[in-house]
């Protein structure tokens, strides 16, 4: 099992070191010759590294209740406005700004130095790694992005770069994975402590760029099956993170504020003005736990550390509690609409998102599983008989992963309870609450006796059951749950007749920011002809072309004439 690892807060300046010199001077030359650059025998690259890895895990992973996460039925927020459209240069700009900068700075100083210093290659190589999956998420998110010139050294810098295909920039990224791997080699130095995630440790850097390759290669084969093939075919079970023990995370801490989970932050900002209500379950995501049982009691067994039951019973039509009820995907809804669903009705996040130590992963291993069960189901990878058994092993690591989580939330629930809730709990509600939310193995057992267990049926609808799965498994990574449902059509999510700008259409992409219509114009204008419509977030990207997704949820709205009656 990791421990946690204590995070070292490095800002960009403590970095570079800044030389500056304010004084005043009557000499052209010294005053337009740069004396504040920090030069190449200034640079720490395990500080880089570990300034990367702070603010693009740490920082940047999300908590599966923002915007994205209502495309694949994650959660929804009480500011929600999911089919506004608009300006969206948050994973760009975060990612060109610095992260991609300094991975590139990295590898090209590993590279630089590697004559002198071959011990460098295992920096270079997970540099390389990285970079990939921050490249991933910006090509997921926008489609055509600038790629091969961009990031270069000073001295060859391109500044209009050209957007490259998405095509051609997932062929590099199968090419930088696989040629990473094997350029890690045990016997030489890597990056020790100042990797937050994996100590160094080349082995599970390694099982991650083929993990992330298997990722990839799945994510293209409704565009490229043969390419998909091609880029998962030489993996073994044995390549790839199977275990939790290698799982890509780095957990929060409490050494500094921000180093805390940001949730549990912003509750303490907010004590004694109420904090819950704000985040409900999606009902995607709970009609998935719930599967065929009863909202009140039903047999999958991680419900409990995803949603709380509804906290209002209602004198109305009936006298009734709601049990584990979720909420559609809701903007500029009717008012009606918004009766339906208000007033505590739906289940609540609970707090065991809200604790202040808490995982920040990348990829873990029940992702794995159920990729090569879908590679096996449509024989890209194995034959449909082992579909089965990967699925099952899927859920299984789902389900100890949730076990887990719960063992390393619950020392800090007692106090994250009373800030939650804005209020005293008794000893004995709150060991009832912790008591119900507990995944025992009784339970487990019974789960596995259950329908959802097994695949079965068509080969689409067996499909529909592994991807439901998958992204339960994939919470809080909305990013990819958003991927799985564009890419697969699944899960099926329920939409309100929305009024905003996509009048209730989930988005398939983003638009590239406006600025750069402004400064990459050249380059910006070709890209969007290679589109085919204009710059809109109902375009789709290169690997989106299932002509199936998305498949429509059955179920309708709830409408009500006036707010419910509380008790």
């Amino acid at each position: 099992m990791k421990t946690y690892m204590k995070i070292k807060i490095f800002t960009v300046f403590s970095l570079a070191l800044l030389l500056m010199n304010n004084a005043c001077t009557d000499h052209f030359e010294e005053l337009n010759t740069p004396n504040n650059l920090v030069t190449e025998d200034l640079v720490n690259i395990d500080l880089m590294f570990t300034l990367v890895q702070y603010r693009s895990i740490v920082s940047e992973t999300p908590n599966g209740a923002g915007t994205i996460g209502n495309y694949c039925g994650y959660a929804t927020s009480c500011a929600n406005r999911p089919f506004q459209s608009g300006d969206s240069p948050g994973v760009w700009n975060s990612a060109y700004g610095s992260r991609l900068n300094n991975l590139s700075e990295i590898i090209r100083l590993c590279q630089k130095d590697s004559e002198t210093a071959p011990d460098l290659v295992n920096k270079k190589a997970i540099a390389r790694i990285m970079k990939v999956w921050v490249f991933a998420k910006v090509t997921d998110t926008y489609g055509d992005i600038p790629y091969f010139e961009s990031c270069l050294p000073q001295s060859e810098a391109v500044y209009r770069p050209k957007y490259d295909t998405q095509k051609s920039i997932y062929e590099d990224f199968f090419k930088e994975l696989k040629e990473a791997a094997a350029e890690l080699d045990e016997s030489k130095e890597s990056y020790g402590s100042a990797d937050l995630m994996y100590g160094g440790d080349v082995v599970k850097w390694k099982k991650l760029a083929n993990s992330l390759r298997l990722r990839l290669a799945l994510r293209v084969r409704y565009a490229d099956a043969a390419l998909a093939t091609a880029n998962m075919s030489d993996l073994t079970e044995a390549d790839l993170i199977t275990t939790m023990e290698d799982d890509a995370y780095i957990y929060t801490c409490t050494d500094f504020e921000e180093n805390q989970n940001a949730l549990y932050n912003r509750i303490v900002s907010n004590q004694g003005q109420g904090e819950t209500g704000c985040w409900n379950l999606g009902k995607t995501m709970l009609d998935i736990l719930i599967g065929n049982g009863d909202p009140h009691n039903p047999a999958d067994p991680r419900i409990g550390i995803y949603a709380d039951t509804a906290k209002a019973t209602w004198i109305a039509e009936h006298d009734t509690t709601f049990g584990y009820r979720g909420h559609p995907v809701l903007g500029y809804v009717p008012v009606e609409i918004k009766y339906s669903y208000g007033g505590r009705s739906c289940s609540e996040r609970p707090p065991f998102w809200f604790v202040a130590v808490i995982e920040r992963p990348i990829l873990r291993c029940s992702e794995v599983y159920f990729s090569l069960a879908e590679a096996a189901l449509f024989g890209l990878k194995g034959t449909s008989a082992d579909a089965n058994a990967y699925y099952q092993l899927g859920i299984d690591r789902a389900i100890e992963w949730s076990q887990d989580f719960y063992n390393k939330c619950a020392p800090q629930m007692h106090e994250t309870i009373q800030i939650y809730d804005d209020s005293t709990w008794t000893d004995a509600a709150y060991n009832t609450y912790m008591a119900e939310k507990e995944i025992t193995q009784a339970e487990v057992d019974a789960f596995k006796l259950n329908a959802v267990y097994t695949l079965s049926g068509t080969q689409e609808e067996q499909l529909e059951q592994l991807i439901n799965q998958k992204v339960v498994a994939l919470h809080p990574l909305e990013y990819q749950g958003w991927a799985e449902w564009r890419r697969t059509g699944y899960p099926r999510v329920l939409v309100g007749p929305d009024t905003d700008h996509l009048l209730g259409v989930c988005k398939r992409r983003m638009m590239w920011p406006n600025q750069e219509q402004q400064v990459n114009s050249d380059s910006y204008a070709e890209a969007l002809a290679r589109l085919g419509v204009e710059d809109n977030e109902l375009a789709k990207v290169w690997w989106d072309v299932n002509p199936a997704a998305p498949h429509e949820h059955p179920g309708e709205v709830e409408s009500r004439s006036a707010p419910w009656v509380g008790k």
